[in-house]
């Protein structure tokens, strides 16, 4: 279980996260508002990539925050928005990668690693790319690579920051239908971002509702997700409409 509780990070020129605390059992949880609602600051702070001015994040009774970085990625996977590298690392490089927080840095990595790698890859699909440059890959090879690198590393909780930008409406889903399988054929626990109500929809369990660095509301994604939450989130009229028995968000146009 994740439980972060009153979290407080501030950047110089304001304060981001106000008081975040919430609570995730199992399956998929979404985090779910605009831009600048802080979602992406608050994963940094649970993967230990910026260190809260106060609060707790604890997974399985674990203070992650009191961990090294390097034993922190043990217990938690990590998938950023974007990942660029200049040096031509081959597929198998880059998924061998989050391996890194398991590896003696005088010895390198072992069969076991380069194991763990490979099954990634296959898990995913992507075997057949592993020799291939990284730099090569089409966005959503990239992104599914990364989802392999975070499965690789093998914490009990991976974390994805908005793992859907820049990727055609394909990619979107064949992504979340990744994550989603993961989730529950591995019995992983899932923590990402999203900006699309109806992606949350489709892939999550739980969602969690956020603006203005706080949690609005949260719970199970059927019943939070509705017209009355949506409109205070995003500050437009949306309808939800039912599709053979499936949950549409349509938004009104804009009178700009």
């Amino acid at each position: 279980m994740l439980k972060v509780k009153n979290l407080e990070f501030a950047y110089r020129n304001g304060k981001v996260l106000k008081g975040v605390s919430f609570e995730l059992k199992s399956g998929v949880g979404c985090l779910l508002g605009p831009n600048g609602a802080g979602k992406s600051t608050l994963l940094k702070c649970i993967v230990g990539i910026l260190r809260p001015q106060s609060g707790r994040v604890e997974l399985d009774g674990v203070d992650l925050i009191k961990l090294s970085f390097k034993e922190r990625a043990k217990f938690v996977s990590y998938a950023p928005q974007e990942f660029s590298i200049n040096f031509p690392y081959t597929v198998f490089e880059v998924v061998l990668m989050g391996r890194n927080p398991y590896v003696n840095l005088f010895e390198g990595p072992k069969r076991e690693d380069e194991d763990k790698a490979l099954k990634a890859l296959k898990m995913l699909g992507i075997n057949d790319l592993k020799d291939r440059p990284f730099t090569s890959l089409s966005g959503g090879q990239k992104r599914l690579v990364l989802i392999a690198r975070a499965l690789a590393q093998d914490g009990k909780l991976l974390v994805f920051d908005e793992p859907t930008s820049f990727l055609d409406f394909k990619n979107q889903l064949l992504v979340l239908s990744v994550i989603e399988k993961i989730a529950e054929k591995l019995e992983k626990l899932v923590l990402l971002s999203l900006h699309d109500p109806n992606l949350a929809l489709t892939f999550c369990d739980e969602v969690f509702l956020m603006k203005d660095g706080k949690i609005l509301m949260h719970g199970r994604i059927d019943e939070v997700v509705n017209e009355e939450n949506l409109n205070l989130l995003y500050e437009l009229k949306t309808r939800i409409v039912k599709i053979d028995d499936r949950k549409i968000v349509v938004p009104d146009k804009l009178g700009l």
